[in-house]
């Protein structure tokens, strides 16, 4: 039986090309970890959008300003897990102050 490298021609070289290109997709443990610890940051607020009590306005507006300046360097930097990190903050805080805002 023959195999697929027998029915195509395809040099050594462009098959080795082919494997480090997908090898250089996978997610390093790296950020895998990073991806966990997002999650964990970022439910974190969570419990506030359920709860009555709401924290006073500065809370939320003074992490709201540093993940802008956070968002800016991720994105000079191109580094994704910040990028969806300080996205997702920003969307939740966002909606925290608006949420605290119409309360008053």
């Amino acid at each position: 039986m023959n195999n697929f490298r027998d029915n195509h021609v395809w040099s050594d070289d462009r098959h080795n090309q082919l494997i480090t290109k997908i090898e250089k997709k996978r997610i390093p443990f790296e950020d895998r970890v990073a991806y966990v610890g997002l999650c964990f940051v970022q439910l974190a607020l969570l419990p506030s959008f359920f709860s009555t009590d709401l924290p006073h306005f500065t809370l939320p507006l003074m992490v709201f300003c540093g993940l802008l300046c956070y968002q800016y360097r991720a994105y000079v930097q191109r580094d994704m897990v910040y990028t969806i990190g300080n996205t997702i903050g920003i969307i939740l805080n966002g909606s925290m102050l608006i949420r605290i805002w119409v309360s008053f």
